[in-house]
């Protein structure tokens, strides 16, 4: 590049294996990525969980106010939400269910930014905005929006399939098979 104000890049990937190639352009295709998507849309929230538990508390004691049904629904998604600090403690070789204890512990003491540490032996919890791991918003906001309408369409279909009745062919009618049966 001989122009500082270029927007263009060349980046030469070698490698001494193909895997070791592929993986390295995935990681900068991640990064290039990054950048666009922040560059467009510069709002963060914590990572390492935090947020994801933060929502699963406040839903849950959202759904205490709603009666019958609707609870269950809301609970069950607040649980949902669960599964992603359980499987970065779990990924990390700590026990999930311990490190979401702990991290309901900090977050109904205000902790709001509190997620999994991956890289405590012992805790496994810390504030996610001073180690600086980070999430994009946008990315939160369409992985919850997605989450949300499979669930809803997962409804109605079984809504769908419990209202109906089943099609297909009738069953013969029971009786006698021969004529000597009578």
């Amino acid at each position: 590049q001989l122009d500082d104000a270029s927007q263009i890049s060349t980046i030469i990937v070698r490698g001494s294996t193909d895997n070791i190639m592929d993986d390295v352009e995935r990681a900068i295709d991640d990064g290039v990525n990054s950048y666009k998507a922040i560059s467009k849309e510069p709002r963060i929230v914590p990572g390492a969980g935090a947020t994801e538990i933060e929502l699963a508390r406040r839903l849950s004691q959202y759904a205490e106010t709603c009666p019958g049904m609707e609870q269950d629904a809301i609970q069950a998604f607040a649980e949902a939400l669960e599964v992603v600090p359980v499987t970065l403690a779990e990924n990390a070789g700590m026990k999930g269910q311990d490190i979401v204890s702990r991290l309901y512990a900090a977050h109904t003491k205000g902790e709001l930014n509190v997620g999994v540490d991956v890289q405590e032996d012992g805790a496994g919890v810390t504030n996610a905005l001073d180690a600086g791991v980070w999430d994009l918003y946008e990315t939160k906001y369409w992985a919850l929006k997605f989450a949300a309408n499979a669930a809803c369409t997962v409804l109605r279909v079984d809504q769908i399939i419990m209202s109906k009745p089943a099609g297909g062919p009738k069953a013969p009618k029971q009786g006698p098979v021969d004529a000597d049966d009578d």
